[in-house]
């Protein structure tokens, strides 16, 4: 039973050698277990040559429970700080810190991951001047991120997407020197977004109408599928500034052209058969938010006034303005 005990705290945090090794690392280091110079050169090996991951795991299991200076209580609590060590330490590969300091980099990085998992990606390895000019070297390898851990929630916040990119980087089977390299690589393809702001700047001045125009025309890009449904509306504009930071760089500026384009189309369409009334941007703003607390529509809202006020009701309010 005892056996048992320790071998699912380890079978629970250990998915790779390398996560093995800092196990077997740290129980040496910090006594858990205290073995002579040959015992532990032989215990090493044994681990070491194991044909499989979960019998090296079993072996480590019994090794524990017949070595261990604790009691079973602490050595559960033993091993959880381990673990939690072990993620702490891969996470700050990662640089964690950086990659999510604002909102709109983790919702890019959410659906990145998504977009790519398991896909061949470029990487980014190191830079050569060559006769003044810097040349990149690029290398394809397969981003071994499971977009398992990333899960659709209602509402889908910030905060929990970027604990479930946090899961990502944890069970991912990089070695140290792979998580700064793909650090680094997320990083060089954020840059490429962070300073393109079209789409920022278009939605700034949306309203409701025209958002709406917006997300419906934005679901016709095959980014769509990679992002969350948008259950506000300034989620809905995250959403859409999403799609638009997974668009390849090279096509951004077609895109953002393309989009503005289409929209000036309609509303001159619109326009030309009287389908828009021309509100002030002011009441805009109230009635969009009018809608958005009863999730109705703007029109609605306008036909619900209308048609539970009194008719003189309606005369003497606008009279009195």
């Amino acid at each position: 039973m005892q056996k048992q005990v320790i071998h699912t705290h380890l079978s629970t945090a250990i998915h790779t050698e390398r996560e093995l090794a800092f196990f077997w690392g740290k129980i040496l280091e910090e006594g858990l277990i205290e073995l002579g110079p040959e015992r532990r050169k032989s215990v090493t090996a044994d681990i070491e040559s194991q044909p499989t991951l979960d019998k090296a795991i079993k072996l480590l299991s019994v090794i524990i429970d017949k070595e261990r200076k604790y009691s079973l209580e602490e050595t559960g609590r033993f091993l959880k700080r381990t673990k939690d060590k072990l993620h702490d330490e891969k996470l700050k590969n990662y640089d964690i810190k950086n990659l999510c300091d604002e909102d709109r980099k983790t919702n890019w990085l959410w659906c990145y991951i998504r977009k790519n998992s398991k896909k061949r990606v470029m990487i980014l390895r190191h830079k050569e001047p060559q006769k003044g000019i810097i040349i990149e070297n690029f290398t394809p390898i397969t981003l071994e991120l499971d977009d398992k851990y990333l899960k659709e929630k209602r509402p889908n916040t910030t905060e929990e997407k970027r604990e479930q990119i946090e899961s990502c980087f944890i069970f991912s089977p990089y070695s140290e020197k792979e998580e700064k390299i793909l650090s680094n690589h997320l990083k060089s393809e954020w840059l490429k977004n962070s300073k393109r702001n079209e789409m920022i700047k278009w939605l700034d001045g949306c309203h409701h109408n025209q958002l709406t125009w917006a997300y419906e025309h934005i679901q016709k890009k095959e980014e769509i599928k990679y992002t969350w449904t948008p259950s506000s509306t300034e989620d809905r504009k995250s959403v859409l500034v999403a799609v638009y930071d997974l668009i390849p760089e090279s096509d951004k500026k077609k895109f953002i052209d393309r989009f503005r384009s289409t929209w000036s189309s309609k509303k001159s369409r619109n326009k030309q058969r009287g389908d828009t009334l021309e509100i002030e941007n002011e009441v805009l703003d109230k009635l969009d938010k009018l809608a958005e607390e009863t999730q109705s529509t703007p029109q609605d809202v306008i036909k619900k006034l209308i048609t539970i006020l009194d008719w003189d009701e309606i005369l003497d309010i606008l009279e009195s303005e």
